[in-house]
């Protein structure tokens, strides 16, 4: 793409943590201090599941999932990256505003098209009969599958590049057929982790979002490196 990668981490200014600060969990020594640290992590996890929810149905899902998942993203690598955030308020609906309409534009068509494929597969497993519907039910899961797996890439691509909506629209519709085995990589990793998740219904509520964009993430984010890689050896 044409952008760069932004790294987000190095524009940040940190100032030195004070005393009793979240950062300080790390320096806790012994087993009590590994239990803060996971805890803090499990409450970052469900704190941005519950934020990316709210901006989902802000938006009205159609226009609020991208803006969310984008913002989630954001939060979800900092954690990856060992600098979690300690505003996640403030920092999930600053990025939610600011990347409202390109986030949206980008995933609102794919979105759209899983929801209208999702319906025709219902209809035609209820209604149509012989090989001709047979065959009409596998392309329409086929292009089902294809807008899901866009939108596995839609939040990480608009994580790391600031490509304007109509260039990462392309990006995005092109990922998937240009990585198969990526896309279903972040297939079958979102599917294990629902699976689960439906015989604890508790977890799946409090982190059935924000678990698979994280790995999703990693998954997307190496192919994305290889991308980038190629591009500055050609430059």
């Amino acid at each position: 793409m044409a952008d760069r990668k932004r790294d987000e981490r190095e524009q940040r200014k940190k100032l030195p943590p004070m005393e009793g600060s979240p950062a300080d969990i790390d320096e806790v020594p012994g087993w009590s201090g590994r239990v803060m640290v996971w805890l803090r992590v499990v409450a970052q996890f469900v704190g941005i599941q519950l934020l990316m929810i709210a901006g989902t149905a802000l938006g009205l899902v159609l226009l609020g999932l991208g803006p969310a998942i984008a913002s989630g993203s954001r939060l979800l690598q900092r954690i990856v990256e060992g600098d979690p955030s300690d505003a996640l308020w403030s920092d999930f609906w600053r990025a939610y505003r600011e990347d409202f309409r390109r986030a949206a534009t980008v995933t609102a068509p794919f979105l759209l098209v899983a929801a209208v494929t999702w319906y025709e597969v219902l209809l035609l497993l209820a209604n149509g009969q012989g090989t001709l519907a047979a065959i009409m039910t596998g392309a329409v899961m086929a292009l089902g599958a294809y807008a899901i797996a866009s939108l596995a890439y839609a939040p990480h691509v608009l994580r790391r590049y600031t490509d304007g909506p109509g260039h990462a629209l392309r990006f995005v519709a092109v990922a998937p057929l240009l990585s198969p085995f990526t896309a279903l990589g972040c297939a079958v990793t979102t599917v294990a982790l629902v699976i689960v998740g439906l015989k604890w219904l508790p977890i799946l509520l409090l982190m059935g979002l924000s678990v698979p964009l994280l790995l999703t993430g990693i998954i997307v984010d190496r192919w994305l490196d290889k991308i980038d890689a190629r591009m500055d050896a050609e430059a």
